[in-house]
């Protein structure tokens, strides 16, 4: 994930929220600093995997990267359509797309 800056990345954890065709993906970082602002997600949210610690899905860092930085073995979790639809609502609160 890149920094703000984009000048320097950290590897870390992400949500896949969504494909832009074969190359791009739209991540989300998360956190284990359950105080910064997102979406909390515990084990109870996940469908297949685990989650070592609760986390915060941080939605205001939606970011296109492109798909070859994402490795199939490094898949850690997939969120329960609920837990999912609880990111997807937070997106859409931020960007004014639907209401509250």
């Amino acid at each position: 994930m890149p920094y703000s800056d984009f000048k320097t990345f950290k590897g870390r954890p992400v949500l896949v929220f969504k494909e832009l065709g074969k190359e791009d993906l739209l991540v989300l970082p998360l956190t284990t600093n359950l105080s910064r602002d997102g979406v909390k997600i515990t084990k109870d949210d996940i469908k297949k995997g685990s989650l070592k610690k609760d986390s915060v899905v941080i939605v205001p860092k939606l970011t296109a990267i492109d798909s070859s930085l994402i490795q199939e073995e490094n898949f850690i979790a997939r969120l329960k359509t609920k837990s999912f639809g609880r990111v997807h609502r937070e997106i859409c609160l931020g960007f004014e797309c639907c209401d509250e």
